[in-house]
């Protein structure tokens, strides 16, 4: 269990650090944050996990944090820096069962077509890194191009 820590770990600093360097560039908020989604899922791929077994975690995370965006952009958009925490907050409890109920879902259907997903904790984190980082890049990037002006500083 230790190796898998740090091993999800050191993927996790490694997109948390590149992150950082592309948006300290000035680089668009959305694309990057999407980009940064094939980070854990060539973690999965070094780990030697099938990237099947992750899809139930990559659903929950893509519809978790897609949707959180939304609460946060327009809580950030009406109330600044403590809008946007408390719209994600809330829209975190919101969405986390939202998505729960998909991921459950797609187990489920998987595992009917002969596929076994996997509660295994490298795949499951990565999976769910893998997910967020899609489902959020993925909303942020459609704002941009709807008009809402996501920037740093």
């Amino acid at each position: 269990m230790t190796y898998s820590a740090l091993f999800v770990g050191s993927v996790a600093a490694v997109v948390a650090a590149l992150g950082a360097a592309a948006l300290g560039a000035g680089w668009s908020v959305g694309p990057v944050v999407l980009l940064l989604a094939a980070l854990p899922v060539a973690g999965l791929a070094l780990a030697r996990r099938p990237i099947t077994s992750a899809v139930p975690d990559m659903v929950f995370g893509s519809i978790d944090t897609g949707l959180l965006v939304i609460p946060a952009v327009l809580g950030g958009a009406a109330f600044g820096v403590a809008g946007a925490v408390a719209g994600s907050v809330i829209g975190d409890a919101i969405t986390d069962s939202i998505a729960g109920f998909f991921e459950g879902g797609i187990a489920q259907w998987l595992r009917n077509i002969g596929i076994e997903e996997s509660r295994e904790a490298v795949t499951t984190a990565l999976g769910k890194m893998a997910g967020c980082l899609a489902g959020g890049g993925g909303a942020m990037t459609l704002a941009g191009f709807m008009g809402v002006r996501l920037s740093i500083g």
